[in-house]
């Protein structure tokens, strides 16, 4: 081990020796504006991060609680539709910028408000801090949005007193809980990766996708409602059972064919993988189908949805032609247009607006 050591600290000091180098006399450099200038930078992306997850999360609280009929029961809860923070929330490598942004301190602040939620109706703001609830002191500290989590998200309808401080002026609001699908959402620090996905339990974003969303009024919704349809239908649980079968089969073949246990287990993760991409392209044309009631039963035009897959195809070219796992976008957009006609015929008639499903 020591003769190897010595051996790779001689190569590294030829290799040093030999190599090319920069010419020019760059001026003299100092470390500690360097530091300065990540505090900065550090804080301009948070405030990016930040205005983003801010204004998806008001979009897509309308679209939860608007949409909830489309959610099976076990997956629905009662909430009011606010995001609450302290000083200790946010993701850990830009909370201390987050808390400065917002002005958190260890009290309970309101930082996004659904739109078309009891909050919103009941007139709950950004900013406002939570003092009282039902006369008794707020949470606070470390764990204050936890719990806070813990006592609105009830299977049951509630009526609450808030008071919350305003500035200097207290401001009590009486609110009842409304149903609304369980499922939450978040953006990751992703600024490179155009892609949203669900995983039966929440939906995930980009950072990248999110500020394209939100170029258009109805992008964000669109996207979200679509990762919606996946969880309400557990296109998920379909999946990893379909994976199941695949991977059950790789097994079989292995056995039937002598191979050996690595030759076997490339077989079942070969079946797992084609198992899971079965009825791939159907489920995403399912969530788009599913998307399109959530926007309406949330209060969207849908008219004006139909041109998103061609404002996809600009950004994203290769989606204009089928893919293994999703359909083209110019399948989309002529399913989408079906869809619509569909719900307005529906809305014309009287009918009630939920999705079609085959008997």
């Amino acid at each position: 081990m020591i003769f190897r050591k010595k051996i790779f600290s001689i190569i590294i000091f030829f290799i040093f020796l030999g190599c090319a180098q920069p010419q020019s006399s760059l001026p003299v450099y100092n470390e500690q504006f360097t530091l300065e200038e990540q505090k900065i930078q550090s804080q301009l992306f948070a405030e990016s991060w930040l205005n983003a997850y801010l204004d998806l999360s008001e979009v897509g609280y309308r679209i939860l609680f608007g949409a909830a009929d489309l959610c099976l029961e076990e997956d629905q809860i009662y909430d009011i539709g606010i995001d609450v923070a302290t000083k200790f929330s946010g993701p850990e490598k830009i909370r201390e910028e987050i808390s400065v942004i917002l002005d958190l301190d260890e009290r309970l602040s309101i930082v996004a408000v659904g739109e078309n939620t009891p909050a919103s109706r009941a007139g709950l703001l950004r900013g406002d801090k939570i003092i009282v609830i039902d006369n008794v002191t707020a949470p606070a500290g470390e764990n204050a949005s936890k719990e806070f989590y813990k006592i609105m998200n009830k299977e049951y309808p509630k009526t609450y007193e808030f008071i919350v401080l305003r500035g200097e002026l207290e401001v009590q609001v009486s609110l009842e809980t409304s149903k609304r699908c369980r499922f939450n959402h978040t953006v990751d620090f992703d600024n490179n990766t155009f892609n949203a996905f669900a995983d039966g339990n929440n939906m995930y974003f980009t950072l990248r996708i999110t500020k394209w969303l939100l170029q258009q009024d109805l992008g964000v919704a669109i996207v979200y409602a679509h990762e919606l349809g996946h969880n309400a239908n557990r296109h998920i649980d379909d999946k990893k059972t379909n994976a199941g079968v695949g991977m059950s089969v790789g097994l079989l073949a292995g056995i039937l064919l002598g191979g050996t246990v690595g030759q076997t287990q490339d077989l079942m993760d070969m079946g797992a993988q084609i198992g899971a991409n079965q009825y791939s392209v159907a489920y995403e044309n399912e969530a788009d189908y599913l998307s399109l009631y959530a926007l309406a039963l949330s209060g969207y035009d849908i008219e004006d949805t139909v041109n998103f897959w061609r404002r996809f195809a600009v950004e994203v070219p290769n989606s204009i032609y089928a893919s293994t796992t999703h359909p083209s976008t110019s399948e989309r957009f002529i399913r989408m247009e079906a869809t619509i006609k569909e719900i307005q015929d529906k809305i014309n008639n009287g009918d009630i607006l939920l999705p079609t499903y085959n008997e």
